[in-house]
């Protein structure tokens, strides 16, 4: 009967060997001293390095789990505080329309309010966005007002 190589002896520490290979090895060592021997002095080789490697690695550091927000309730104050911004300014220039001139506010036309006109920098706050109001008077004039 021939005996057990190293490369099998390996395989079979690691839990390699198919179901014969594992059969055969182990009815080996029952029969031959010298495997057996040589199993366990490979088997407390792996235990050494198993050891050494172990050592060198520290303690498992426990991450805490980090809350992700998701991308829709970061952007909802963003734009509630823009609609509030362009709310508010039409309000003011509304109210200076009124009384500054002394006219009827029915003589003049709010054509557009755009809140986002132009290039939109979405890194900066909204409070230092550029929003632009287009007033058109009775005669055609067209004014803008730029709220910052």
């Amino acid at each position: 009967m021939s005996c057990i190589t190293d490369d099998l002896i390996q395989k079979y520490i690691d839990e390699e060997t198919n179901s014969e290979e594992s059969v055969w090895v182990e009815s080996h060592l029952l029969t031959c001293e010298q495997c057996a021997c040589k199993m366990e002095i490979q088997k407390e080789k792996v235990r050494t390095i198993k050891y050494a490697l172990n050592s060198l690695t520290k303690d498992n550091i426990e991450i805490p789990p980090m809350p992700i927000l998701s991308q829709k309730n970061r952007r909802r104050p963003i734009l509630r505080m823009s609609w509030v911004y362009t709310l508010a300014a039409a309000s003011v220039l509304i109210f200076v329309l009124i009384f500054s001139t002394g006219e009827d506010i029915n003589s003049y036309e709010l054509s557009e309010l755009n809140a986002l006109e132009g290039e939109f920098d979405a890194n900066l706050p909204v409070s230092e966005q550029q929003m632009i109001i287009n007033v058109v008077d009775p005669s055609g004039k067209i004014t803008e007002f730029y709220v910052d």
